[in-house]
């Protein structure tokens, strides 16, 4: 495990990105992470979607990646939030809950809050559900509720995205998957949603 920024991370996940010249964190579906120093966060994304959130003054934000809105409350009633792995964090409303938290819990304050939120790409060719279209309604949703300001957004469409975020900054840079040689995200997507539905649960580059 790497420590850096007063987050422990997975070895596997940190790199060094030699475009952009900074420490990087990789995110997979079910993941999220704070940072409070000059670390960028990227992930891709088909129909899941990631929020990027931070305080505006201190620079102290993170970036989720979740696969569906919410899962059965009964399921989680007596848990607290904490106790979760990326299983549950798949889901959009532990997933939104974690991260802001984390995010106050590292001295970020509610009302500095801002949020820029991308994905939710429709990408299944087979008459599953339009996930993406769902998640979409609910990082809306949750954030009008929670009042948090969205003052960017890229979502929807039949792209996947791969987003880079830097919370000190706010700068996200997003990169249209528009080409690829195989089905890789789509299929990939499909393991993880099966994971978690089944999980015992306590281009070019642009500038947003």
């Amino acid at each position: 495990m790497a420590r850096i920024s007063d987050v422990t991370i997975k070895d596997e996940a940190l790199y060094w990105d030699h475009r952009f010249q900074r420490h990087t964190i990789k995110l997979l579906p079910g993941d999220f992470d704070v940072v409070s120093g000059e670390e960028m966060l990227v992930t891709v994304l088909g129909s899941c979607v990631a929020a990027c959130i931070r305080d505006t003054k201190s620079g102290i934000g993170g970036m989720n990646h979740f696969l569906l809105p919410t899962e059965n409350k009964k399921n989680r009633a007596n848990n607290n939030w904490q106790d979760y792995d990326s299983a549950a964090t798949r889901y959009g409303d532990l997933a939104m809950e974690q991260l802001i938290n984390k995010i106050i819990n590292l001295g970020g304050k509610r009302e500095n809050l801002e949020a820029k939120i991308f994905g939710g790409a429709k990408m299944f060719t087979t008459s599953l559900s339009d996930i993406g279209g769902q998640n979409i309604a609910f990082v809306n949703e949750y954030l009008k509720t929670e009042g948090i300001k969205v003052v960017k957004k890229d979502m929807a469409g039949t792209n996947a995205r791969k987003v880079y975020y830097i919370p000190s900054t706010g700068d996200v840079f997003l990169k249209r998957i528009t080409h690829t040689k195989n089905n890789t995200i789509e299929v990939r997507e499909r393991e993880y949603l099966n994971e978690a539905q089944n999980a015992r649960t306590i281009a070019d580059i642009s500038f947003f």
